[in-house]
């Protein structure tokens, strides 16, 4: 009796075992079979860029910055720019005038178009030396429009480019600085985010003569634009000075002043096309940047 007792005990035990194997075998397969979660960070969107066709030389009529060449960022000094002026309206049967600057001189020549091809010649700059920043990209400058380029035009986001390229190589990048947009008459109606209509102020932009004039209820003031051609419609205000006659508007006056001063863009309103917005760029957490809209414009 004990004999059997034993032996019922021992293929219990087994097959207690062989289920414990069992559940520890599922548990594996089940663990193995679970799916293993990755967090991955959302990569940027890339703008859409959308390639324009060439199809007249008004197209290439404006000032063009020059954000590269063969390859390299132009990243000048303040105060140096670098950009070729298409004056397609002043043209006689065969060339087109051109003007710019290299960023150390300033450069006329003159262009030829056959079909999606460009020529340039009789290239003239004057000849101060410049820094060396200045001298490396006058240098790449200048070899690149020695030579014949096909021509390309692009829209990034609200910006025209014009792309120089040998072959399938890009050569030169130009952005279209276009800020004419910006001229004229402007009542500002909120500055940060607060409504100042009732204070009646007005600003003046003369983009081509580079100067803005505000006119509040007691002062004037007057100071430079400057254009920043490393970014997109960049544009600030410098040297403003205010005949500093006191008033009740004149908190609203100050902190439209400081609002200019920390401007580093302007752009059109989406929903308003009479009203611009100024705007500087907010690090916000995590090192991400944030508009930030400063100055609300209605044109007059």
């Amino acid at each position: 009796m004990i004999k059997k007792l034993t032996i019922l005990t021992m293929i219990v035990a087994v097959v207690a075992m062989t289920g414990m194997a069992d559940n520890r075998n599922n548990k594996n397969k089940n663990k193995r079979r679970s799916p293993k979660i990755v967090y991955v960070e959302d990569e940027p969107k890339k703008e859409y860029v959308e390639q324009l066709t060439f199809s007249s030389l008004d197209q290439l009529y404006g000032e063009w910055d020059v954000v590269e060449v063969k390859g390299e960022k132009v990243d000048l000094p303040r105060g140096s720019r670098a950009y070729l002026f298409f004056d397609t309206k002043m043209r006689d049967d065969h060339a087109v005038n051109l003007y710019g600057n290299t960023g150390a001189n300033s450069l006329n020549a003159s262009f030829y178009i056959n079909g999606s091809k460009i020529n340039f010649g009789n290239l003239v700059t004057t000849r101060k030396m410049g820094g060396y920043l200045e001298r490396d990209v006058e240098r790449a400058m200048l070899d690149v429009l020695k030579k014949e380029k096909s021509i390309v035009l692009e829209m990034e986001g609200e910006s025209e480019y014009m792309l120089l390229k040998e072959r399938k190589n890009v050569v030169m990048k130009l952005r279209k600085q276009d800020l004419d947009f910006m001229n004229g008459s402007w009542k500002v109606m909120k500055i940060n985010d607060k409504d100042v209509e009732k204070c009646g102020i007005m600003l003046v932009n003369d983009i081509d003569m580079k100067k803005v004039n505000i006119f509040s209820g007691e002062n004037i003031v007057n100071g430079v634009i400057y254009i920043d051609p490393s970014v997109d419609h960049g544009i600030e205000f410098e040297d403003l000075i205010s005949t500093r006659n006191q008033w009740k508007y004149i908190d609203t006056e100050t902190r439209l002043l400081i609002a200019l001063e920390e401007t580093q863009y302007c752009r059109k309103d989406k929903y308003n096309d009479r009203e611009v917005v100024l705007c500087t760029k907010e690090m916000k957490p995590l090192g991400k940047e944030e508009e930030k809209v400063l100055v609300v414009l209605e044109r007059l």
